[in-house]
């Protein structure tokens, strides 16, 4: 049986940056056409490649993420699968029931209320009246949108309209779903409730394909990215290994320690320097297990920021994230703000639990009440973990933390004697 419900061959697809001209392309290329010569392979005056000798392939079951910066053809690519847009050179092969998401409330009508917009979404997208009048309620539960879905859908927020969209397409149950940022407007619940929605259909046979540029989303959803740059497939593996390499191509080249700034941090602060101290403040690269650790970052706020929330995580040799550390308030004190300018943050931890190993530190920053992601530095440090004195065990894949705890040993009561103690309490 074969397994694979997408192909993309070397495929191309330009467009016109000038309208005018675009249209006089359009009609000489509907005139072609018609005369069986085909379409012109060659770029014309104004003419850019958006797509440019793509190739891939997507098999039943897979959840591939597509990442890259604005302006890079991940939508479309999409488009292209879709069959919305042909392209100029290559091929796209597809096997089974499409269901996209590409742009937000597409096939909706402002003027119908969202429960008479489910009969025609998901009418063109291919479904019969008896398939949408029998999964109605399913589509409706879903979504969950309340008595809002007999409301006109242009009183709706783009969240609810995320909603509407999100519960006709999967409830279509098609082979191949395309989903084009749709979470990036959903609230907490929306986003969860979607992702594990994804991941039971993937599970069941469906190949997805996931446009985002929330790397957090992709590395959690997907088993396989791809990195996409100025139209061309950059890179096609592993997901956490894509999104390495992505952070690193959009991370500013500069002197002095390389970390690893996702897009959009440097807008809101840069690190300059991050050391690791023992609790002697005597600078190190490796710590016994246990023992006391401060951790010093150094870093300029490029804007004024408000009792940010600052989140140290530690991450294990396989990049999985094992333990972290959050800005508290501390002594009933407020957390700092910090002006535009340089600043030094010390986070001090009493007891690193870590058992023997290699880690490597990361910081997440999140406006005050943590609603807000503000920006992401990786590779900040890396740190050896030995055993201390007493540690005789060795860490291993899966366990990496080791609990202070005491323990006892003891004779358990004979039930007699169990009795006897009950009955003096008695």
């Amino acid at each position: 049986m074969n397994d694979e419900l997408v192909r993309v061959e070397n495929v191309s697809k330009k467009f016109c940056r000038d309208l005018k001209r675009s249209l006089h392309y359009g009609i000489t290329d509907m005139m072609r056409a018609v005369r069986g010569l085909g379409r012109e392979h060659q770029l014309r005056k104004d003419e850019f490649w958006a797509i440019r000798e793509v190739s891939f392939s997507l098999k039943r079951g897979e959840i591939v993420g597509i990442i890259g910066p604005n302006g890079a053809g991940k939508t479309t690519l999409l488009r292209l699968i879709n069959g919305l847009i042909l392209p100029d050179q290559g091929e796209i092969h597809l096997r089974g029931r499409i269901g996209a998401l590409i742009q937000l409330g597409a096939g909706f009508s402002p003027i119908l209320s969202g429960r008479e917009n489910i009969f025609v979404n998901a009418a063109i997208l291919g479904m019969s009246k008896s398939e949408i009048q029998h999964k109605l309620e399913q589509i409706i539960e879903f979504a969950d949108i309340g008595e809002f879905i007999d409301a006109p859908v242009q009183s709706y927020s783009s969240g609810m309209r995320a909603r509407l969209g999100f519960a006709v397409a999967i409830h279509m149950d098609p082979d191949i779903l395309l989903v084009d940022e749709i979470l990036a407007v959903g609230d907490m619940i929306f986003r969860n409730k979607a992702m594990a929605r994804m991941q039971q259909l993937a599970q069941s046979g469906m190949a997805i394909i996931f446009i985002s540029h929330n790397l957090d989303q992709v590395d959690r959803l997907c088993n396989r990215a791809i990195f996409f740059k100025s139209g061309q497939c950059i890179a096609d593996g592993p997901t956490r290994k894509i999104i390495t390499r992505y952070v690193a191509a959009c991370t500013p080249q500069v002197t002095g320690p390389q970390f690893l700034h996702h897009p959009g941090t440097e807008q809101t602060l840069w690190v300059e320097q991050v050391t690791l101290h023992d609790s002697s403040g005597q600078t190190i690269e490796q710590l016994e297990s246990c023992a006391p650790l401060i951790i010093r970052m150094t870093f300029e706020a490029r804007i004024d920021l408000e009792a940010p929330i600052f989140s140290f995580m530690i991450e294990a040799p396989a990049r999985q994230i094992i333990a972290a550390i959050v800005t508290q308030n501390s002594d009933h004190l407020e957390r700092p703000s910090f002006t535009r300018g340089r600043h030094v943050l010390e986070t001090r931890i009493a007891n690193l639990s870590l058992l023997p190993g290699h880690y490597t530190f990361r910081v997440s920053v999140y406006k005050q009440g943590n609603v807000e992601f503000l920006g992401r530095i990786t590779q900040l440090a890396d740190l050896q973990v030995i055993p201390h004195s007493k540690q005789n065990i060795i860490s291993n894949e899966s366990v990496f933390v080791e609990l202070g705890s005491s323990w006892h040993a003891f004779e358990p009561c004979h039930p007699e004697a169990q009795r006897e103690v009950k009955r003096e309490d008695g």
